[in-house]
């Protein structure tokens, strides 16, 4: 067996002093971490939701206003003329000066003082594109180039927000913008006449962030309603290295989002969390000092607090170990009056009755080898009686006599029962069995005028009761209840709430209100004296149905036991009530 570390007492008081002022003070300065960083996180979130809000306003005050600029061929009656002298059957129909001139003075009217506008485009149907401008954008197009027109077919006069897409129709080059565009439309037929889209620059949408007051260490994306980045383009912020889809799937960051109604268009906003909790580091130092110093405090006042207390001890502890080496006449000195004197003073009485408590363990160690043999010998009766039973069996069944030979079966099964067992409490089904011996050999006696009716619910033969509970009733019935007419003996159970309640019926003679007064009075009373010392000889009645009572209430309290139903007028009514209870309770 490997030896155990010996701490000495002072060691632990040094260590328990240490631990009492130590782990108060990680503990309050890992709660006060923690919830400053929650609170500054909270803080933080509320902050990036508020201006979120208003990008988000102020996004949809520009689309909204997009939204007219796209509406604008609709109110044009010029416009419309000539996107029907173009229709998909022309095949590049050729365009007049003055119809340039007038789709020209159109949009250039749209977009004046509106530098946040790369350009303003209608694609007719034939395969011409009317521009404001003219110099650097082609003025034809082509299907196979324009990808993006098959979302604005699907938006069917709606408005389609564009997210970042190559432009393939500017003459110095492709182009990457972000577009407004919808489908112009016959208002009469709703014939589709063409599309009318507007290129963004990246710096409208900058302008939105700039009238909000936001960190620059902050990122703030728009992206459109299937969480495609509108902007920045390409996902990367202008003050940031990080791209959309790694700052999104950062744990390090905080953001809140908020959605657009009008064109389901989405702001999120982040915040790095390294920026939040650069205070509560701070914090963390501060904390981390006071701990330290507090601790050596602590530990200094520790050495000198447990030699104070444990110089008493270890006094105790000498004279301990001479009684421990058989010298009985040790007695430590009291020093003090707190804790450790009682102690001292427990001592010198706990030597004291040393010697005498010596002899009674001896003592009692005899006695219990003397209740062993007694255990052992009064085995050997019910073995005795059982083999002389089973001989009274074998000369009943010679003679000729079953009903003797049923009786002495029956005899057996309540001795096995009574003295075998020793459980307290036996399944319902078991006391029942023993209750039928017990009347097939009262009924053998009395010549069949003692009769049992069972009325009890198969589920109930599994709970628990007291064993031998039934038996004094059934005799009770045999002595008071018994005539010249058979008498019935009923039994029934039933469920009230979780209680367990047996009932024991006959249809005998029944008790008078006198001795039933009698009765109760003997059942319930709770001394054990009952009067003058029976004489020799003499038969005590009357103990049966209290011993159930008082049994019955020892076992599972004062609300439980044996009680007469009055209200019956023909025989005796006894009400047994117990807790409900099964096996594995």
């Amino acid at each position: 067996m490997p030896t155990k570390l010996f701490l000495s007492l002072r060691g632990k008081f040094i260590i328990l002093f240490a631990l009492l002022i130590t782990v108060p003070f990680f503990i309050s300065g890992w709660i006060t971490y923690y919830q400053y960083i929650s609170n500054v996180e909270e803080d933080s979130r509320r902050y990036t939701r508020q201006i979120i809000e208003q990008v988000h306003i102020n996004l949809d005050r520009y689309m909204k206003d997009m939204d007219r600029i796209t509406m604008a061929p609709y109110y044009n009656q010029n416009v419309m003329n000539i996107l029907r002298k173009h229709p998909r059957q022309s095949n590049s129909v050729f365009v007049t000066s003055d119809e340039y001139s007038k789709m020209n003075l159109m949009i250039s009217s749209l977009t004046f003082d509106r530098s946040e506008i790369r350009s303003i485009l209608i694609f007719a149907l034939d395969g011409n594109l009317f521009s404001n401008l003219e110099t650097t954008v082609d003025r034809y197009w082509e299907a196979s180039s324009n990808p993006w027109m098959a979302d604005v077919q699907k938006g069917d006069g709606s408005i389609v927000i564009l997210p970042p897409h190559d432009a393939g129709y500017y003459l110095d080059g492709t182009e990457r913008v972000i577009s407004i565009a919808r489908v112009v439309r016959e208002i009469s037929t709703n014939e589709y006449l063409g599309i009318v889209k507007v290129d963004l620059t990246e710096m409208g949408f900058k302008s939105l962030l700039d009238s909000t007051n936001y960190n620059g260490k902050s990122q703030i994306y728009i992206s459109d309603r299937n969480g495609v980045v509108i902007f920045p383009i390409d996902g990367v912020d202008m003050d940031s290295s990080l791209s959309w889809k790694e700052i999104n799937n950062s744990k390090e960051q905080i953001s809140a989002k908020v959605s657009s109604e009008f064109t389901g268009m989405q702001v999120t906003g982040f915040i790095p969390k390294s920026e939040v909790t650069a205070g509560a580091r701070k914090l963390v130092r501060s904390t981390i000092i006071v701990s330290v110093i507090s601790m050596l405090v602590a530990y200094l006042l520790a050495v000198v607090a447990s030699s104070r207390l444990v110089k008493p001890i270890r006094h105790l502890q000498k004279k301990m170990k001479k009684v421990q080496m058989g010298d009985f006449g040790e007695r430590a000195e009291v020093a003090s009056h707190d804790e450790i004197g009682h102690l001292t003073g427990g001592f010198n009485m706990m030597v004291t009755e040393i010697e005498r408590l010596i002899k009674e363990v001896y003592e009692s160690k005899l006695r219990e080898k003397d209740a062993q043999l007694s255990t052992l010998e009064s085995q050997i009766n019910p073995h005795f009686i059982y083999n002389t039973l089973e001989s009274i069996n074998l000369m009943a069944l010679e003679s000729n006599h079953p009903k003797l030979s049923s009786v002495v079966v029956s005899l057996g099964r309540l001795l096995r029962f009574t003295v075998d067992k020793d459980e307290r409490l036996v399944y319902l089904k078991d006391e029942l069995l023993f209750v039928e011996s017990y009347i097939q050999i009262q009924s053998y006696r009395l010549g069949g005028q003692l009769q049992m009716e069972l009325d009890v619910d198969m589920g109930h033969e599994e709970y628990l009761v007291p064993k031998l509970m039934l038996q004094p009733l059934i005799e009770n019935v045999i002595e008071h209840a018994m005539e010249e007419d058979p008498v019935i003996v009923r039994i029934a159970t039933y469920l009230e709430e979780d209680h367990f309640v047996i009932t024991v019926s006959d249809d005998g003679k029944g008790i008078s209100e006198e001795r039933m007064r009698q009765i109760e009075a003997h059942i319930y009373k709770e001394s054990n004296e009952h009067g003058a010392r029976d004489g020799f000889g003499f038969k005590k009645k009357g103990f049966a149905l209290r011993n159930v009572h008082w049994r019955i209430r020892l076992l599972f309290g004062p609300n439980y036991g044996l009680f007469l139903d009055k209200s019956n007028k023909q025989g005796t009514h006894f009400i047994v009530k117990i807790p409900l209870q099964w096996e594995g309770e």
